[in-house]
């Protein structure tokens, strides 16, 4: 008898926790499919105007028609992003509302080179890259510095004697122009910036010598004779810019940029990761995101969910790689 009332009390016990789990799981599925219901706040570790905005302002615009909803940018610079990310991945409260943007390689390497950066990409949860912004060397359109190879010259006469600014230690540029010295043998001073914005400004300014930045910030100023391209970092030269030489026709045999896409913090529900990359998904083929990433010679590259996990997992293994044969770290 009493084994029998035990066992019934087990089954009755086993309902009213599948009851339960059915009823949270429902309740989650039901916030999933109403989501968002409010304004989406993507937060930038940057200044306004460089590479992150110019993510939102090819993808936002069209993101928002499709899910009916605004995104709010906010700037939070500091720490070349950290500041903004350790807020997003440690503070956020993981239901979509709170998003950040991802910029490959400098999301990675402030967290592996800055001790006190206070995140890790494990603090995140993927959900697209949408582009590729190459990266370019560009000078004050009345430089003295005509070519790569002036530049070059009179970092290697003088070591330590030009000044190009960058968008952060820790960063992509930042990381170009260290991996320009070692192929080049050149050593500049390096002159960090809260962001492309102002690093780019103090070269157009006359404030440096030279800035390594992202095509995509700087195109409509090379067009508009504002600076001047001594070389890009890709493979073949952009048409909108053709009269920039590539590194490598330059002999330096660099292809680099940055990758830009969108995080949420970790323990965000799939469901809810799940709507905003197929949203993205959709934004990636649509025609405004398509002619406005072309404008200003940002590639469109779409990865999403597990193929970028993978793709950042590969890409960390190799900055971590090349970071230790620099020692940048242990």
């Amino acid at each position: 008898m009493n084994s029998a009332l035990s066992m019934l009390r087990s089954v009755g016990l086993l309902m009213t926790t599948l009851t339960a789990l059915n009823l949270a799981w429902g309740t989650a599925a039901v916030a999933a499919e109403k989501y968002p219901t409010k304004a989406v706040t993507v937060i930038h570790g940057f200044k306004p105007g460089g590479g992150s905005d110019q993510l939102s302002s090819v993808t936002q615009p069209v993101l928002e028609k499709i899910l009916k909803q605004r995104f709010v940018n906010v700037y939070k610079p500091g720490a070349d992003g950290a500041i903004a990310w350790k807020e997003v991945g440690k503070d956020s409260k993981p239901d979509g509302y709170t998003l950040t943007t991802v910029l490959t390689p400098k999301t990675q390497l402030n967290s592996m080179v800055n001790r006190d950066a206070g995140y890790t990409m494990a603090d995140f949860e993927p959900i697209a890259n949408m582009i590729f912004d190459p990266g370019i060397l560009v000078v004050a359109p009345d430089s003295k510095y005509k070519s790569l190879n002036d530049l070059v010259d009179a970092a290697k006469k003088a070591p330590g004697s030009i000044r190009l600014s960058h968008s952060g230690e820790g960063g992509d540029d930042w990381y170009n122009a260290l991996m320009i010295e070692k192929l080049t043998g050149a050593k500049f001073n390096l002159v960090p910036f809260d962001g492309d914005a102002p690093a780019m400004q103090a070269a157009m300014g006359g404030h440096v010598d030279a800035c390594t930045t992202n095509v995509g910030v700087v195109t409509g100023l090379v067009r508009g004779k504002k600076l001047r391209g001594l070389a890009v970092y890709t493979p073949q030269r952009l048409t909108s810019i053709s009269e920039v030489p590539t590194l490598r026709e330059l002999g330096v045999n660099l292809v680099e940029g940055s990758y830009r896409g969108y995080l949420a913090p970790k323990g965000t529900p799939k469901e809810i990761i799940k709507i905003l990359a197929d949203a993205l998904e959709k934004v990636s083929k649509d025609p405004q995101f398509l002619e406005a990433s072309a404008a200003i010679n940002m590639v469109p590259q779409f990865k999403r969910d597990q193929e970028l996990k993978t793709f950042l997992d590969e890409q960390d293994a190799t900055l971590r790689k090349v970071a230790k044969e620099m020692k940048l770290i242990q």
